[in-house]
């Protein structure tokens, strides 16, 4: 049996070990889809803001097997020196902000420093072929907040956020812990 195996890069990883120790009070993104009475985000990217003109970005993409069409998803982290897809001006005139508001913004409260990060691994299992793939991530900051980046299970591309315990488990069921960065 043929098995891909999809990690994160080198880049990725090192983006990742950055936004541990990072404080952090936004998430951002270009795009957002929403179900009324679900509180659960579909972005297409995710950018969080770690300092002056200094982001995390987390993308998702996604392919197929070759022989069982065995779907997965290709996540990378970033650190970039401007969100995703939003107009970022570092030093913007008297009385105005650095962002537009035509974008999302998830407030997390007060900021905190980033405690951990889990590394979520999905695998499936096909006739001929299987795969294992990095799937998302887990943060949790120092003032206990936690909540889940995690790929969206279609062929967007997309990633799903989760802040409320119930929905972090019902993103992560099947999931397993591949890494852990920090505490």
């Amino acid at each position: 049996m043929d098995e891909k195996s999809q990690r994160f890069d080198e880049e990725s990883e090192r983006a990742i070990g950055q936004l541990v120790g990072s404080e952090i009070q936004t998430l951002l993104s270009e795009s957002c889809d929403i179900t009324v009475g679900d509180s659960v985000l579909e972005v297409m990217s995710v950018s969080i803001p770690i300092g002056a003109r200094k982001f995390i970005v987390i993308e998702s993409d996604w392919a197929d097997t070759p022989k069982d069409w065995l779907d997965y998803h290709l996540l990378s982290v970033r650190v970039a020196n401007a969100p995703r897809g939003i107009y970022y001006n570092h030093k913007p005139p008297k009385n105005t902000g650095n962002y537009r508001m035509d974008h999302l913004s998830v407030r997390l409260g007060a900021v905190a420093r980033v405690a951990s990060i889990e590394v979520l691994e999905a695998s499936e299992q096909g006739v001929a072929e299987s795969v294992v793939y990095d799937a998302g991530l887990v943060i949790t900051r120092a003032d206990g907040l936690k909540f889940a980046i995690v790929r969206a299970d279609s062929i967007l591309g997309a990633l799903n956020i989760a802040h409320v315990p119930s929905d972090i488990g019902e993103l992560t069921r099947g999931l397993v812990v591949r890494a852990r960065y920090g505490a």
